[in-house]
């Protein structure tokens, strides 16, 4: 079983329905996150292990990318972006660090039901937040905070840690995309937070893994060049 705990391997017969309750305020009965994941049985690229992937060892997998997947719906990121600009000759730079991360084997995760479908596991994972944690997700459901989107990608051939790396090129697009948005000149740099508000979608094609995402982005500074 490995780092799996028992709380985690207990499926419930409830129908796999993808629930996400991030989008309205988030109350006392209302204090989780349901998200479906899914791992290949057979992946085009393998990493050191036994195919066709065992039941156990893809919700092993699952479970590390729902770690890291409710850390961002839950507590967001801290990030900062450097525009690549041809004329100065400055490449593109994006840096982004979860604010906290939900702990490996947090027993307030849980899975729901798990199906074999199309040469895939599908698991229902569920994160039940504290009280703590739901104030924390509330503070940004205000209107006043920007949205944006992204889609990014991520190659294929390091196996399936790589959603994770689809994901945050998905994240540097929205915020890019965001600050193309609310500064007309191209600045020298911006610092911020932001968060997921539904859970990331990925998919594979053209031998590369394809991620799509929503967040919301508090833009805290902006440095522009200065002109002499």
């Amino acid at each position: 079983m490995g780092l799996i705990s028992r709380g985690w391997l207990h499926c419930s017969a409830i129908t796999c329905v993808l629930l996400i309750l991030i989008a309205p305020p988030i109350h006392a009965a209302e204090n989780r996150l349901v998200v479906e994941l899914w791992a290949e049985r057979q992946p085009l690229i393998r990493p050191e292990g036994d195919y066709p992937l065992r039941r156990d060892a893809a919700l092993q997998q699952i479970l590390h990318e729902a770690q890291w997947t409710f850390s961002g719906m839950v507590y967001g990121y801290r990030f900062y972006y450097r525009p690549f600009d041809r004329a100065r000759q400055v490449p593109e730079q994006f840096d982004l660090t979860l604010h906290a991360e939900i702990p490996w084997g947090d027993s307030a995760l849980s899975v729901l039901a798990v199906r074999h479908a199309d040469s895939r596991y599908f698991a229902q994972i569920q994160y039940q937040m504290s009280d703590s944690q739901a104030a924390w997700a509330n503070g940004w459901q205000s209107r006043a905070i920007p949205r944006s989107t992204g889609a990014g990608e991520a190659t294929l051939w390091s196996g399936p840690e790589q959603k994770r790396n689809a994901v945050e090129d998905a994240i540097r697009i929205a915020v890019r995309e965001h600050l193309r948005s609310v500064s007309p000149n191209k600045p020298h740099s911006a610092r911020g937070r932001l968060i997921l508000t539904a859970p990331p979608r990925v998919w594979i094609d053209s031998g590369s893994y394809q991620a799509s995402v929503q967040i919301k982005v508090r833009v805290e500074e902006v440095r522009q060049y200065e002109f002499h």
